[in-house]
């Protein structure tokens, strides 16, 4: 019952134009979190774009890019079943990484109109945009605001889970997708390196970009990989003075760890003090 409801909004026709992320975290079930961050661009903002969602030019002075935010975001979205409304924002983000030269994120993206779609009848061939269902099920929200957006379809997708008797996982099996592949591999490593045939996973802020990060360990022999996975040697936590409770991937580390699969979970700093040593 664990997932990310995510929504965006563009500056124009170009889908990598993010100007507006909305996030919903869900937790065994329960709104644990909401996220909005207003994105600036780095392109022109559309007439009728600007119609639909209301943000301006002026609105976006000062904001951070989409390749300075998402090293921020990659810790909630690795990994993750993400559900959107429709497939636009999942080809928006991978079409913005591909723009700035970024990793993908590497996630499971589920559909909630195709859950919608499956769940009522009614819905099976029309009705099943946003504005439709929320007037149907009395949500009220600001239409076309990326997170009003996002806990709107949050709140839908809830009500399929319910109706349907699915979990979201059973909802991405049920359609036949398959999650990121748990040893998806970031960068190979140097085979001459001193840590040749190690794997090593980041997790949380850095105090360096998580690319730079990459390269330093690779160039050291450490595979660099997305989530982890029983081949996984160790873990970095990121030094984030500010972070409350454990990753995702600490947790599957642990899990693994009381299983008896040998990996080590190492702080940013203690990290870097023995790729120096």
């Amino acid at each position: 019952m664990n997932y990310l409801v995510l929504d965006l909004e563009t500056a124009n026709p170009d889908c990598a134009s993010i100007c507006q992320i909305g996030i919903v975290k869900v937790e065994s079930g329960e709104t644990t979190a909401t996220i909005s961050h207003l994105i600036d661009p780095q392109d022109r903002f559309d007439h009728w774009n600007i119609k639909v969602h209301g943000i301006q030019p002026h609105h976006v002075v000062g904001c951070p890019s989409f390749c300075e935010l998402l090293p921020e975001l990659m810790p909630l979205l690795e990994g993750q079943i993400i559900v959107t409304h429709g497939s636009f924002d999942r080809v928006a983000i991978t079409k913005a990484c591909q723009k700035y030269g970024l990793p993908a994120v590497e996630a499971t993206w589920l559909d909630n109109q195709t859950v919608v779609r499956r769940t009522w009848p009614q819905f099976s061939r029309k009705g099943y945009s946003l504005g439709n269902l929320a007037n149907h099920f009395g949500i009220e929200f600001q239409h076309h605001d990326a997170l009003e957006d996002a806990i709107a379809t949050a709140h839908i997708f809830r009500r399929a889970l319910a109706e349907s008797g699915r979990t979201a996982s059973q909802w991405v099996s049920a359609m036949g997708q398959r999650g990121p592949h748990q040893g998806a591999i970031l960068q190979h490593g140097s085979s001459d390196g001193p840590f040749a045939g190690k794997t090593v996973v980041f997790t949380g802020r850095m105090q360096i970009t998580r690319q730079e990060a990459a390269r330093r360990a690779a160039a050291l022999g450490f595979t660099v990989a997305a989530a982890v996975s029983p081949t996984t040697t160790l873990l970095c936590v990121g030094d984030d003075r500010n972070r409350v409770g454990k990753s995702s991937k600490e947790r599957d580390a642990e899990r693994l760890l009381l299983a008896g699969h040998p990996i080590s979970i190492m702080a940013e700093h203690e990290f870097w003090r023995l790729l120096s040593a």
